[in-house]
């Protein structure tokens, strides 16, 4: 999403460190009830505190080096990836469960499934999508560790990059696909953000972000195959790879990344970490290899920041992050096509942007959104600069690292087929108009 979702692929450099606080934990703590989970550190449910001293003696589980990255909610079950962006992560793919009052990670689909070296099971998974209409859960592997360590250590080929379609509800594998390498480099991709498009009313493309190699990769579900795009859009703007939030300056060496894809399956939007520009491309161009990319891609209009994930919505809204300010904005495409007096989507820009909230110290680094199918938007906050600069603080006394939040606002994604959503609601955020 993008170093990130998130995210991104970063090359942290810190330009600016010397900013401290001197507040209180009470002052640093975020306790507005919309936030459902916190995490300061993030920790696993064990089966024994045996097993978990274990797994720190043998540097299977190195606390530190674990933070969350990707987010999807299907039912009751909010289900978060943990970048193997270093060593010491045991499971990659999870699902939040909650022990003693404690937020706490249990690994996807099982243990088994976390094995390193193991081909079949999960490497490093950072983005995944979830069909509420299916209960299908869309993984992107991309077969690498380590490759955003910061102590030296080496990177990991150790797998040819996958995607693997699974079946929550039935707890069963529905199909994978290796990615062939010359559409995803088994030794330098950085697989990141995922959207799902049906087509002829089923589930059909999984549309993929390389932010390492500036690819858009395409997985057709039907015939078990894959294509790439690539284009100078999906590259890191020259001049803008640095955000500073709150003090803290850190370069962003990062192209294509938050993707997002349209209700009614007409358009895919995206864009990369290092820059502003936001883009649009119809999916009758994508969704075939060797199509006219660079003749139908369209530059929408500028973010106010950089971001990181975003999502759009049945009722055709676009959230995003503006990472150097803590806010979202939210994009009501309807009504920038109606003040442009146009027939469709095709050609709106985007002029009109809503503060819908932002918060210094509750939404630092927003990085992957959700929605459910009650009227939910969902977001994971995760000051991810922080974990990557190796300035977060693990002892609680700046507060949690790791939130989930929810808030209402009466809507539901992009992949929601029901015939009828929630109604309607005006929502009051903070920033929010």
């Amino acid at each position: 999403m993008e170093l990130l979702k998130c995210c991104v692929s970063l090359v942290v450099i810190i330009l600016v460190t010397n900013l401290h606080y001197s507040l209180s934990l009470s002052q640093n703590e975020c306790n507005d009830p919309q936030i459902i989970h916190k995490f300061t550190v993030i920790d696993y449910d064990w089966s024994s505190d045996a097993a978990r001293e274990d797994a720190i003696e043998s540097e299977e589980y190195i606390p530190n080096n674990n933070i969350i990255s990707g987010m999807k909610v299907y039912g009751d079950d909010v289900y978060v990836t943990v970048p193997r962006w270093r060593l010491g992560v045991p499971a990659t793919l999870n699902k939040i469960a909650v022990k003693n009052g404690t937020s706490v990670l249990q690994a996807f689909p099982s243990w088994d499934m976390q094995e390193l070296g193991n081909c079949h099971a999960l490497q490093y998974v950072e983005g995944m999508e979830i069909d509420p209409n299916t209960g299908w859960m869309w993984i992107i592997d991309t077969g690498r560790i380590n490759f955003l360590s910061t102590d030296g250590t080496e990177t990991e080929n150790l797998c040819p990059a996958k995607i693997v379609v699974y079946d929550i509800n039935t707890m069963e594998e529905v199909t994978r696909h290796e990615f062939p390498n010359e559409v995803v480099n088994h030794k330098t991709n950085f697989l990141n953000d995922i959207v799902i498009q049906y087509s002829d009313n089923e589930p059909r493309f999984a549309y993929i972000s390389d932010t390492f190699d500036f690819r858009l990769v395409v997985y057709d579900r039907i015939q078990n195959v894959s294509h790439y795009h690539s284009h100078p859009s999906m590259l890191p703007e020259p001049g803008n790879g640095n955000i500073t939030i709150l003090g803290e300056i850190f370069e962003v060496a990062a192209g294509i990344n938050g993707i997002a894809m349209s209700h009614d399956m007409q358009y895919l939007y995206y864009a990369p970490v290092s820059g502003y520009a936001l883009y649009q491309i119809p999916t009758s161009v994508t969704s075939i290899p060797g199509s006219d990319f660079a003749g139908s891609v369209r530059k929408v209009g500028n973010r106010p920041s950089q971001t990181a994930g975003m999502t759009y919505s049945r009722k055709n809204f676009l959230y995003f992050a503006s990472l150097a300010e803590n806010a979202i904005y939210r994009w009501n495409i309807e009504y920038d096509q109606s003040l442009q007096g146009l027939d469709n989507f095709n050609d709106v820009e985007m002029r009109t942007l809503t503060n819908f909230m932002s918060d210094d110290k509750c939404i630092n680094f927003v990085d992957i959104f959700n929605f459910d199918t009650e009227g939910f938007l969902w977001f994971s906050v995760n000051k991810l600069h922080k974990f990557h600069l190796n300035s977060m603080d693990f002892t609680g006394s700046s507060g949690a690292n790791v939130l989930i939040w929810k808030i209402h606002v009466g809507d539901a994604g992009y992949l929601d087929r029901r015939e009828e959503t929630t109604p309607n609601v005006i929502e009051t955020t903070t920033g929010g108009a």
